[in-house]
Order: structure tokens, then C-alpha cells, then sequence
């Protein structure tokens, strides 16, 4: 495995139970392939980097990129994947990340392991933005049955990205927490 820096892109459809416990079931399913198909379509028509690797989540879709081989402003990329699905009514969570991301050298896709009767598919070495980005996703959502207030639908960036962009706040964010993580919103 080699270990590389690398940004994390979340886009997370928060209003997926609400929209799924609020309609018929061919409703639902035709929600879910157009949020899903509006995500597709943006990583095929304008993919965040050259070499960026994707995951389809069922209530997310994740994108990571190797430091240096995006072709795109990923927030700006993030902010325009969002409106598209705002535009259709979708309630969502942008996350942008970074940190150290384990590549398996010799696989062009993810593995699929036979453990007996269990299918186990492997589709990522250890990756700190992934794992950051699951939190802010978490985070998004809140716990109602707690009485946590979740973030909310949004911009999150992880400071470290921020950083590693090379660029600074206009002004001092408030700083949101998350699984190790500073967070700030850039926008709803």
C-alpha cells in the first residue's frame, strides 16, 4: 500500500428517510435514482480530479482525490454538485477533507473477497478524509431521539483542506467538531 495525501468529497442526501418514509415506494425509488443520477452525472461530465476514486452509499456518494490531481476548484466544485441538487428539491451535506489516504498499488478497482457465504467488498485501504467525512456526514444529521441538533444541510470544510488548498477564511468561522475533526460552514 502507499500511503498519499488527499482531499475527500461528501455529497450526503439528508432528507433520505423523510423522503422515503413520506411516499408511496415508486416514488421513493424514483427520488433515489435521480439524486443518485445527478451525482453520476457530474462525476462523469466533470470529474473533481483525473484520478479521483468514487463510492456510491446508498445516502451518499464520496470522492477522493490525490493532493495535486484535482482539475477542478473542489469547493466550487461541492457548491455547484449541491445547487444542482437543491434545484430538485434534494435537503444535502457537502463535506470537503483531508489527510493521509492508503492506496492499494496493485488494484485499478475494488476487490471483492469470497468469505464463504459472505461477499466482503473492499473498496478503500485506510483513509483519514473518508473517515472524517462519515463524521461530518454524522454530524450533519444530529440525534433527534438525544436532542442533538445536527449541523444541518450545508457547505462543511474540514480546516486542514482549507488549508491544504491554500486558502484562508475571509473571516473567523465558526469552528464545528466532529470525530477529531474543525469543521466550518461555507455556506447553506
Amino acid at each position: 500500500m502507499i500511503d498519499e495525501n488527499a482531499f475527500g468529497l461528501l455529497i450526503s442526501y439528508l432528507s433520505l428517510e423523510d423522503d422515503e418514509y413520506g411516499s408511496e415506494r415508486e416514488d421513493f425509488v424514483a427520488r433515489h435514482a435521480t439524486f443518485t443520477e445527478l451525482v453520476r452525472g457530474r462525476l462523469r461530465d466533470q470529474p473533481p480530479g483525473s484520478t479521483a476514486r468514487a463510492l456510491e452509499l446508498g445516502h451518499a456518494h464520496y470522492v477522493e482525490v490525490v493532493e495535486g490531481e484535482h482539475a477542478a476548484d473542489l469547493i466550487v466544485w461541492l457548491r455547484e454538485t449541491r445547487a444542482l441538487l437543491n434545484e430538485q428539491g434534494f435537503s444535502t451535506a457537502g463535506v470537503l477533507t483531508f489527510g493521509s489516504a492508503w492506496l492499494h498499488a496493485d488494484e485499478v478497482a475494488p476487490a471483492v473477497v469470497e468469505l464463504g457465504v459472505v461477499r466482503l467488498a473492499r473498496a478503500s485501504g485506510p483513509s483519514e478524509p473518508f473517515r472524517r467525512a462519515l463524521s461530518a456526514d454524522t454530524a450533519a444529521r444530529g440525534d433527534e431521539d438525544a436532542g442533538v441538533d445536527g449541523w444541518g444541510a450545508g457547505l462543511y470544510l474540514d480546516v486542514t483542506a482549507v488549508e491544504a488548498l491554500g486558502r484562508k477564511p475571509k473571516n473567523a468561522p465558526t469552528i464545528l467538531r466532529s470525530g477529531g475533526a474543525e469543521f466550518f460552514r461555507a455556506g447553506a
